[in-house]
């Protein structure tokens, strides 16, 4: 749910470049469709140090469970740009999410959203949660499952799924991860004029990350590209 830019300054990193945990994650990705531009950059703290041992890294902190809060800022090519505060909370087996958006339309037009989600996990690597927004709310309620598999190689398979209430939309994610560091994906849709998508992501030292993706519409196409930075 959440839009991120580009360009982070790695010198944030050079004295932690090789911790195994973290304590706070920057991310900024750069989204290109039908010439329009979105860049946007999120912060995320978690309130209580993210292992990645045993797993694969870009999912540290859904398996560890670790709690957190989060801003964002994304501008819409000059044409308006979006504040998001958000937050996770894991207690036991509970899984609480809440975020509030701030969007200003051409610098001018402006509204505030609320969204959130509860969940449980039926096993340390599966959960399940119901998730909503305040504005047509029960057109936005989306039952959402995410599960991870340790595969006998050393590699991750992540599955994501969520049925989406408005229109009995269905999607899904998955991901491969032969390394802990590396993994490809493909995302897939019924929603109206959404094609498919692929994407991708390697860590270089565990403190930095790239990610490129491609998206297919029935319009047009979307590339990103995208830089992870943890301390």
């Amino acid at each position: 749910m959440k839009k991120n830019a580009l360009l982070l300054g790695l010198s944030l990193l050079s004295t932690t470049a090789l911790a195994n945990d973290y304590n706070a994650q920057v991310d900024a990705d750069f989204l290109t469709i039908d010439d329009v531009n979105v860049i946007g950059v999120e912060g995320t703290y978690y309130f209580d140090k993210v292992s990645t041992a045993n797993t694969a890294w870009a999912e540290a902190a859904f398996m560890g469970r670790n709690s957190n809060a989060s801003l964002a800022y994304v501008n819409f090519d000059g044409d308006g740009y979006a504040l998001n505060l958000g937050g996770d909370y894991y207690h036991n087996n509970f899984f609480f999410a809440l975020d509030a958006t701030y969007t200003d339309y051409d610098f001018g037009d402006s509204e505030t959203d609320f969204s959130g989600a509860v969940g449980y996990f039926f096993a340390k690597n599966w959960l399940v949660s119901v998730s909503g927004a305040d504005e047509d709310f029960s057109d936005s309620l989306a039952l959402n499952t995410k599960y991870i598999a340790t595969l006998d190689n050393g590699s991750f398979v992540n599955l994501e799924a969520s049925f989406l209430n408005y229109d009995n939309d269905f999607t899904f994610t998955a991901d491969y991860y032969w390394t802990a560091q590396s993994s490809v994906g493909v995302d897939l849709s019924t929603e109206e004029d959404y094609k498919f998508g692929v994407h991708a992501q390697h860590f270089f030292t565990p403190a930095i990350s790239a990610r490129v993706g491609f998206i297919s519409f029935d319009y047009d196409d979307a590339f990103t590209i995208g830089l992870t930075g943890r301390f």
